[in-house]
């Protein structure tokens, strides 16, 4: 009898014996080349993954400003399989529940996959606009504009979310490998398209294990984006518009491959500046500046002024503006907190569809009644 008996117990023996083998394997770098997520509009990332594993390698490229042929990869880790021989970047257990944003737009992100309350840091708690981590100031810590080692490793964070800012930032990253804290480096910031910006939560959603839901509700993003996009083609007339105020005496204007120049032509307009043809944006002359305003039908993202009185305020000279004169000046800004926080800045990442939106409204309001949901008008 006791013979009999030990049969069953060396075969689960064996059974866990091989189940740890097969957890523990290595597969090799090589073989992460399979295509688990391309993007359709983003150019700074993509999900690979490997025959017969379940884990998978974020390919993150140039995520900082003036970055070349940098590329950065991370290992998000599923059923205990180890990352691949010679692999050196930050190894991330998929299903992170901890997450330390340092960009509010990291939180969008989150509040949009519904997994906001898995934020336990940010960066400069009272710039944040959602309403979650307002309401959270006991539990969720600010890290501060820099990191606060200290308070992270009280945090526990499964996976740190960081804005690229290239060179400066390797000393983070050298403390976080030291602190054995895993990182990754998000550059939506750097997309060229509006739908390209939001189509990085598709990199959370992969962080927190939960893809398929992350790319369905992307999915839905360009849809509406491309919807309202379709309005102004019927529209023969084109405004000229023109963005910004001056900082430090220049005038700092977006490429005509940017963004916003997208999301200006997108709603049935024409972007005034078409020298800078960069992929950045670049400081222009004052005297060249005055000149295109007082050419411009619409003059938008004027800083922080809410009324025409004080934008003419912080400059006398624009009051010769052609859309100041014609009251045709819209801000970003609708949408603030009492401590300063501009949602704009936040949750528009994920809402392009809702900018676009707004847009079309200010330059073609015939196609668009819905009243703005981030843009003010100066009067």
């Amino acid at each position: 009898m006791k013979i009999k008996s030990a049969f069953p117990v060396l075969s689960l023996l064996c059974l866990f014996f091989l189940a740890s083998c097969i957890s523990n394997k290595k597969t090799s770098l090589e073989a992460f080349k399979q295509d688990v997520y391309t993007p359709e509009y983003a150019s700074g990332f993509k999900i690979v993954g490997a025959d017969n594993a379940a884990s998978t390698l974020i390919r993150v490229f140039n995520p900082w400003q003036g970055a070349e042929n940098v590329e950065m990869s991370y290992f998000v880790s599923r059923n205990g399989e180890q990352a691949p021989a010679g692999f050196t970047g930050p190894v991330i257990p998929a299903g992170a529940q901890r997450i330390v944003c340092m960009s509010s737009s990291y939180i969008a992100m989150l509040d949009a996959l519904g997994q906001v309350d898995r934020i336990v840091g940010v960066s400069g708690i009272n710039y944040v606009s959602n309403p979650y981590v307002l309401s959270h100031k006991d539990s969720i810590k600010d890290m501060g504009p820099e990191m606060n080692y200290e308070l992270l490793l009280g945090l526990k964070p499964d996976v740190v979310l960081l804005y690229g800012i290239g060179d400066a930032q390797t000393a983070v990253t050298d403390k976080l490998k030291e602190l054995a804290i895993p990182y990754i480096y998000m550059g939506e910031y750097l997309e060229e398209s509006p739908l390209g910006k939001a189509e990085w939560l598709v990199v959370l959603s992969e962080l927190t294990d939960s893809r398929e839901k992350g790319i369905e509700i992307f999915r839905e993003i360009p849809e509406r984006y491309l919807a309202l996009k379709a309005l102004t083609k019927s529209s023969e007339e084109r405004p000229t518009v023109m963005f910004n105020t001056p900082w430090n005496d220049s005038w700092v204007m977006p490429s005509t491959k940017s963004y916003m120049a997208q999301l200006v032509a997108d709603a049935g307009a024409d972007y005034i500046y078409k020298e800078n043809t960069a992929n950045s944006s670049t400081p222009i002359g004052l005297e060249t500046a005055y000149g295109l305003i007082q050419k411009a039908d619409y003059w938008i993202n004027v800083g922080s002024a809410a009324t025409l009185d004080e934008l003419k305020t912080i400059n006398s000279k624009f009051s010769d503006a052609k859309a100041v004169r014609e009251k045709t000046v819209y801000n970003n800004n609708l949408r603030l907190t009492a401590t300063g926080g501009n949602d704009y800045w936040e949750s528009a990442v994920v809402r392009p569809d809702v900018v676009l939106r707004d847009l079309i409204h200010i330059f073609h309001p015939e196609l668009v009644s819905d009243s703005p949901y981030y843009y003010r008008h100066l009067e």
